[in-house]
C-alpha cells in the first residue's frame, strides 16, 4: 500500500511517500505565498519523480499543516498534533511527547497508549521562533546554516519573551561592540527559552522519552541550548524535519 502526506506549513512545504509504512521519498520547497498551491503542486511531482511513480498509484494522500486546505488533491486533511502523533510511532515509539519545534510555532504533545493525553502551541509573542532565528541571522551578517554551527562563550543576554524586544536588544548590543556571534549565540538561547517555556506549560509533562523534530532540530546550536536549559535529552530523528508529513502518511496508511 502506498500513501503519502503533505506538511503545508508558514516557510515551507514537505512531502513524504510511505510504501507499507516504509519512506520510498521525500520531498521540500517553499510554501510559496499567494502561489501556494502551485508550490504544493510542484513539490508532490518532485516527490513522486524521486519515488518512481504516479500520482494514481498512491492510494491517499492526506495534509496537514498551516495551508493543508490549499492541497486540493488530499483525500483528507488532519491537525497537527494528530500528525505529530502519528509521526512519533514511527519514528520513536517509545517517546512520550513531541516537542515540534517549527518556523511559527512549538507544538508540544504528551503521548500515552498510543493516543494523544494533552497539547499546547505557543502562540505567544515569539512564537515564529524560525522565522526569527532566519531573520536574526541576516541581519547579524550569518546564514541560518553558520548560526547554528556557533559555539562561542558569550554573556550577552536578550528578551526572551518578545521578538520585537529582543531584537531591540540585539541591536542595542551591537552598537555597544558585542560580536555579531556573541549576539547571536543570546539569541539563539532567548528563542530555547521560549521553546522550552511550552513545554513547561503542560499540566503533566511527561519527559521519560522526548521526541524533538522540526525544522529547528536542525539547528545545533538551538538544540545545544535547548537540551542545556531544560537538562532533558532529546530525540532527533533524521527526518525530524519531515515528522509532520510523515505523520499525515502514516495517518492515510491506517485510515
Amino acid at each position: 500500500m502506498i500513501t503519502a502526506g503533505i506538511d503545508v506549513g508558514l516557510e515551507n512545504i514537505k512531502a513524504v511517500i510511505l510504501k507499507d509504512n516504509k519512506i520510498v521519498a521525500r520531498g521540500k520547497g517553499l510554501s510559496g505565498g499567494a502561489d501556494r498551491p502551485g508550490a504544493i503542486e510542484a513539490v508532490w511531482s518532485q516527490t513522486l519523480k524521486e519515488a518512481g511513480i504516479s500520482a494514481s498509484d498512491v492510494t491517499k494522500v492526506v495534509a496537514t499543516g498551516k495551508g493543508k486546505f490549499d492541497v486540493s488533491f488530499a483525500a483528507g486533511k488532519i491537525t497537527e498534533p494528530v500528525a505529530a502523533s502519528k509521526a512519533a510511532a514511527l519514528l520513536c515509539p517509545k517517546a512520550t511527547t513531541v516537542v515540534d519545534a517549527g518556523a511559527d510555532e512549538t507544538l508540544v504533545v504528551t503521548l500515552k497508549d498510543g493516543g494523544i493525553q494533552e497539547m499546547l502551541i505557543n502562540q505567544k509573542c515569539s512564537a515564529g521562533l524560525g522565522l526569527f532565528l532566519e531573520s536574526m541571522a541576516g541581519r547579524l551578517g550569518l546564514s541560518i546554516e553558520e548560526l547554528g554551527g556557533l559555539d562561542v562563550p558569550y554573556q550577552a543576554e536578550v528578551n526572551d519573551g518578545c521578538v520585537v524586544m529582543a531584537e531591540l536588544d540585539a541591536l542595542s548590543l551591537l552598537n555597544h561592540g558585542t560580536s555579531p556571534k556573541e549576539v547571536a549565540m543570546a539569541v539563539v538561547d532567548a528563542v530555547a527559552v521560549r521553546a522550552y517555556s511550552v513545554i513547561v506549560d503542560i499540566y503533566r509533562p511527561a519527559v521519560e522519552c522526548v521526541l524533538l523534530c522540526g525544522g529547528m532540530a536542525k539547528n545545533n546550536a538551538f538544540v545545544k541550548a535547548l537540551r542545556k536549559l531544560s537538562k532533558l535529552d532529546y530525540m532527533i530523528p533524521d527526518e525530524a524535519e519531515y515528522a509532520g508529513a510523515l505523520g499525515a502518511a502514516a495517518y492515510a496508511a491506517a485510515s
